[in-house]
């Protein structure tokens, strides 16, 4: 039975964290878990670099930042892609007043947290942020993990960094 953990962060992640998130994320593939990520600059690429082919890559469209993942709008279907919507608006403040685009992004991110399907949450989430919380693009996803009960190891933190370090990375 495959496990999966979603990988994310801030564009801005520090290096020394991308560093920590390639190893943690080669680590995690070793075990046998499968990342989940959105291809974003940052964090999302570090994850993607650690874990290989096998990770599940979702996009905002198709061919998104060069990716050849099938995990994009028009390949997910709309009424799935629907679904994620509606989970997204509900998690975002101001989900109405953002651009088409943007509203795909934060949409994308409910895959990351809940699968392909929607139906299989990540067993915990790997993130960095700057301050430590559900802020940014990343606190979308943060909060959509809180609402299912999934765990968040926020690398910003002490605490959980040094269990990163501890007990993922070889």
């Amino acid at each position: 039975m495959l496990r999966y953990y979603s990988g994310i962060g801030a564009r801005a992640t520090p290096p020394e964290v991308l560093i920590l998130m390639t190893r943690a994320a080669f680590a995690l593939t070793k075990r046998g878990y499968v990342l989940r990520s959105g291809h974003a600059i940052g964090a999302d690429s570090a994850f993607e670099r650690g874990a290989g082919r096998d990770a599940q890559i979702f996009l905002p469209a198709a061919g998104w930042r060069g990716s050849v993942s099938s995990l994009h709008p028009e390949a997910l279907g709309a009424d799935l892609w629907g679904r994620a919507r509606d989970i997204a608006a509900a998690h975002h403040p101001s989900f109405g007043g953002l651009s088409a685009f943007v509203q795909a992004l934060h949409t994308r991110n409910v895959f990351q947290v809940l699968g392909p399907s929607l139906d299989s949450p990540s067993e915990f989430v790997l993130c960095w942020t700057a301050d430590g919380e559900a802020s940014g693009g990343t606190g979308q996803a943060l909060r959509i993990a809180a609402t299912y009960g999934v765990p968040v190891f926020n690398l910003q933190r002490s605490r959980a960094r040094a269990h990163v370090e501890r007990h993922l990375v070889l």
